[in-house]
């Protein structure tokens, strides 16, 4: 029961760290099992696949391609939010799309299913690499943490490797043989605590005869979505305007240090997309991406092509930089409060004068990010808890500026 216990405690320890971006040391070797489909000493083939979402496996996209050589294929993805063909034969392509944006999901598990030499080049250090190359897992399904392996699980499921690349992380599993190669047949996007789990499994792998016809089709096109993912300071030179984050004031956690999030943006220059790598306090980061959510950038162009384009960006995290220093007092803060609920007590309601107070901390969008227990009876704390979480308050302005606070309420009974 004891080695039960333990091996479920490295695997929980081993599923938050393995796509976690911060102080660790990536390993300089980070080949992976993983073949490319797409490579030209390939087989043709005809792939089916299916992407889900989180632990439900609710269906999120399907995938079908007919591939004879890099030049001859035909793909179709279809989602819910994006829809696509490309067909490429006799010297023309011929894509498509339902929309001037491929969500970040579908790019990066497609991009992992077909040749993985994308997702390894994007590694960065900092980033955290678990492969058969580099001796963190094995063919057993044997998997360690630490460097002196000294932390290490076995996956019943056999395998698994992960290369969690900042905003192209992925788990490869469940590797099977075709031709000389092998290919994972189940894929995930390796999630971070409090992202969900997206699953891409290959439900049909064969070998098709080279001489398949692929037909292009003959209505009009929608051109080609090309991708880059740039550095900061290029990101940085297609700022529109000189946005900044204005941190909120966590209760507790650390108070400065790094911070950094990866950053997806349209054809058009919108982010559509945002992902936390690290911040040295985690309650930050939904405010941060709200923030980074709203910022806009030049559209990125290479040869007069629109480009999606990616990076991240870095900052040095400041709770105390804005917003008052210490935390407004009940009557203040519920000022901010259009019509803010009472807490709703089921079973015996407490005597008559008893007080309940929390410390609640706001972002400047007026949202609550954090809460914890004060002073009275610990069994209000949930009742006056759910009660603030229903709240929105407006803005705290500040010269002009709206800024994050805390706030010390009370519940008098």
């Amino acid at each position: 029961m004891r080695a039960l216990a333990m091996t479920v405690v490295l695997f929980l320890v081993a599923s938050c760290l393995s796509a976690q971006r911060g102080p660790v040391a990536t390993p300089s070797i980070r080949s992976v099992v993983q073949g490319s489909l797409i490579a030209p000493d390939s087989k043709p083939f005809h792939l089916e696949a299916s992407i889900t979402e989180g632990r439900q496996a609710t269906p999120y996209a399907t995938i079908q391609m007919d591939w004879i050589s890099p030049a001859s294929y035909r793909k179709l993805i279809r989602s819910a939010d994006f829809n696509s063909v490309r067909v490429s034969s006799n010297g023309r392509i011929y894509e498509n799309d339902s929309a001037n944006y491929i969500p970040l999901i579908l790019q990066t598990l497609t991009t992992a299913m077909l040749d993985p030499t994308p997702i390894v080049a994007a590694v960065q250090e900092g980033d955290r690499v678990l492969t058969k190359s580099n001796g963190s897992v094995d063919e057993s399904g044997l998997e360690c943490v630490d460097a002196q392996r000294r932390m290490c699980f076995r996956d019943p499921g056999g395998m698994k490797e992960t290369v969690a690349a900042s905003g192209h992380a992925v788990t490869f599993g469940n590797y099977q043989p075709f031709g000389h190669k092998r290919i994972a047949r189940v894929i995930t996007n390796a999630p971070r605590l409090g992202e969900e789990l997206y699953t891409l499994r290959i439900t049909q792998l064969k070998e098709i005869d080279k001489a398949t016809q692929i037909d292009v089709p003959t209505d009009a096109d929608t051109g080609r979505i090309e991708f880059q993912d740039v550095s900061e300071s290029e990101l940085r030179s297609h700022l529109v305007g000189s946005p900044s984050i204005v941190w909120p004031q966590p209760l507790d956690g650390a108070e400065k240090g790094p911070a950094s999030f990866f950053v997806s943006i349209d054809t058009t220059g919108q982010v559509r997309e945002v992902q936390q790598l690290y911040t040295v306090n985690e309650r930050t980061n939904d405010s941060a991406k709200n923030q980074l959510m709203r910022w806009r950038f030049q559209p990125f162009n290479v040869d007069g092509k629109q480009m999606q384009t990616s990076g991240i960006l870095r900052f040095t995290l400041d709770t105390r930089k804005f917003g008052p220093q210490t935390p407004l007092t009940d009557a203040d803060a519920r000022k901010l409060v259009a019509d803010p609920a009472s807490p709703k007590i089921e079973g015996n309601a407490p005597p008559p004068g008893t007080t309940y107070s929390l410390w609640a901390a706001v972002d400047s969008d007026g949202h609550v990010i954090e809460i914890m227990a004060g002073d009275g009876p610990h069994e209000l704390f949930i009742p006056c808890m759910k009660a603030v979480q229903s709240w929105h308050f407006n803005p705290l302005i500040v010269d002009g500026t709206a800024v994050p606070f805390r706030a010390n309420l009370a519940f008098h009974f």
